[in-house]
């Protein structure tokens, strides 16, 4: 191949999908090259149509709703020439699709089939394609494996996809993708979700074998911080269109649209402590033909440095704060907390061995304060946060919420607790009853505890909390599955402050969001909290989102805290080298990163 020539090349793609209430332009005159072994980054929000470029470029878009109605999608093909991808027949598809053209899906669970192993899903790619037996394909199958780091390979080629953990899925659907050794290398949101150290020897993994085997790569991602760390180049969409695209440094050097600067503003910061994460919308407004334009006015930033000065807080009102809190008084403390779940058991089931997911756990929490609980999956720090609300069964231990211990409560006593003790889950979706209206999950949990005396009160209270979460009254009467995923955590959050409770736990509640209504749900957390005067524990396995959100971070691996601290302190001096893994291992977007990774980059 030659140097820098053009692998992939679309030109004025157009996909629509059509609805009840008319056409929907997902892409809309979306045009970029891509060079043999370059990485480009997609990089939007939900609903911006980078999934659906990628789709269009595998023709994966089910007709009907969608189809392509315009547009060329030209490539290089090893065995066909050029050719135009929108207009191949099925039989030349299914030799480009995974073959030539693979793709990586955001969710490896539902990728990957429940009923098949995942040494046989792998194999099934290598005997189709290469036209090879089934023990030529299995030891292929297992060196692909090792190649992509997965641990005991020959054991997680006899797996299902539910016996191992999310980074070994994604690894897993790493191993698939290449297995053919395609050209081009379309990764949909890898890394979404996943856990900050994993996410990381993903994108390491990724770029080893983009070099290994000169492939071009496609990123689709929501945050520019991850995209710094991977690509050569970026291409920015907004409403189905590119709205900026350019080298990566320059990209986050000099950002011309509003809109990558918005993007750019929302990730939490690491090095300096926002009251307030600039969004999206403090850059730029939309008119009523749809067009973009720069904001500027009264509390508006015309730039990223404008938003950081407005909104930084110095050392001493933090040192201030975190003062103040200790001579609280402490709403809740746990001592030598252990939750331990049976893992073998004898012939007569009586148990022989323990996991140990909270291990001797003991803390105060503040009241006003928010505690960040940070950690790997795995770590234990969901099963604690369960375990102080009794929705999972402590072991042992003590926990004591207002001075009482909660584990000599009787099941009565524990039902009243809820009121003042709530919990906001990670997953909006799963723990919203999607039978049940918005208005009515919001009102039920006060009618099972008695506040206010009618109906007519309870639903005036709803729709007050719906318009807190900067909600709609109209949305009363409408289902969880009409409403997007941050509206949806919106809707939790309002549901949890119906009871008025003096303590929450947010577990993992907004770590599948996108990045900038991640901050706008992490600002509203933090609004609600001053106006609601609740206390707090985060949990996350993101140390950024964490650092920004909370007073003071205990870090958890294996069932037992490592370390805990004032937040700032804890980031900017870690003692325990698992926190500095942790720390290391988030996307930062330094100028000078990026740079030394463009110098590597140019230098093998």
């Amino acid at each position: 191949m030659k140097e820098n020539e053009v692998i992939l090349h679309v030109r004025s793609l157009q996909t629509h999908f059509k609805n009840e209430t008319g056409v929907t332009k997902a892409v809309e005159q979306v045009s970029f090259k891509l060079k043999k072994g370059e990485t480009l980054g997609i990089v939007g929000e939900s609903g911006s149509g980078k999934s659906v470029t990628s789709l269009s470029l595998m023709r994966l878009i089910k007709n009907p709703p969608g189809r392509i109605v315009g547009g060329e999608i030209l490539f290089n093909s090893q065995s066909m020439g050029q050719v135009d991808v929108v207009k191949l027949n099925d039989k030349e598809l299914r030799n480009l699709r995974g073959n030539e053209i693979s793709m990586i899906f955001q969710e490896p669970m539902t990728s990957l089939n429940p009923v098949y192993t995942c040494g046989f899903q792998v194999m099934e790619v290598l005997m189709l394609h290469k036209k090879i037996g089934t023990k030529e394909a299995q030891a292929l199958t297992i060196e692909l494996f090792k190649k992509v780091k997965l641990p005991r390979p020959e054991a997680i080629f006899k797996s299902y996809p539910h016996q191992i953990s999310g980074g070994q899925k994604q690894r897993v659907m790493i191993a698939m993708a290449i297995a053919c050794k395609p050209q081009v290398l379309i990764a949909d949101e890898p890394t979404t979700a996943l856990d900050v150290t994993v996410q990381a020897t993903i994108l390491d993994l990724l770029r080893q074998l983009r070099d290994e085997n000169e492939m071009s790569i496609i990123f689709i991602t929501h945050d520019l911080g991850v995209i710094a760390e991977i690509a050569d180049r970026v291409m920015v969409m907004y409403h189905g269109q590119v709205v900026e695209e350019g080298p990566v440094f320059d990209i986050f050097d000099n950002p011309q649209h509003p809109y990558t600067k918005g993007l750019l503003s929302c990730r939490p910061r690491l090095d300096l402590r926002l009251k307030v994460l600039p969004v999206v919308s403090d850059f730029m407004e939309v008119d009523s033909d749809g067009n973009v334009a720069e904001r500027k006015g009264v509390g508006k930033y015309a730039s990223i440095t404008d938003a950081i000065i407005q909104n930084y807080i110095t050392k001493e009102e933090i040192d201030a704060r975190n003062k103040a809190y200790e001579q609280n008084e402490v709403i809740l403390e746990v001592k030598n907390l252990k939750t331990y779940f049976p893992s073998k058991r004898n012939l007569f089931g009586k148990v022989k061995d323990y996991v140990r997911a909270v291990d001797d756990v003991s803390f105060k929490v503040h009241y006003g304060e928010t505690i960040g609980l940070v950690g790997e999956s795995g770590c234990g720090k969901t099963t604690l946060g369960r375990s102080i609300l009794h929705l999972t069964q402590p072991t042992s231990g003590e926990i004591y919420f207002h001075g009482k211990d909660i584990n000599t409560y009787t099941r009565e006593e524990l039902r009243s607790l809820r009121r003042d003790l709530q919990i906001i889950f990670q997953d909006p979706y799963s723990s919203l009853n999607p039978r049940m209206t918005v208005g009515e999950a919001i009102v039920e949990p006060m009618t099972v505890h008695g506040v206010l005396d009618s109906f007519k009160e309870r639903k005036e209270m709803a729709i007050e909390l719906l318009e807190k979460v900067n909600l709609k009254a109209m949305h009363f009467n409408r289902y969880p599955h009409e409403f997007s995923g941050g509206q949806r955590q919106r809707i939790c959050i309002a549901r949890a402050l119906a009871l008025h409770p003096s303590f929450i736990i947010c577990d993992e509640s907004v770590s599948a969001l996108d990045v900038s209504v991640q901050a706008q749900v992490l600002n509203l957390l933090n609004k609600l909290k001053e106006e609601f005067q609740f206390t707090s524990i985060f949990i996350s396995h993101d140390l950024s989102v964490v650092k920004f959100i909370s007073d003071r971070i205990i870090v958890m691996s294996n069932g037992q805290i490592v370390e805990s601290g004032y937040s700032d302190e804890l980031y900017e001096n870690p003692q325990q080298e698992y926190t500095r893994r942790l720390i290391d291992s988030i996307p930062k977007g330094r100028l000078e990163d990026i740079k030394a990774a463009q110098l590597k980059r140019a230098l093998i």
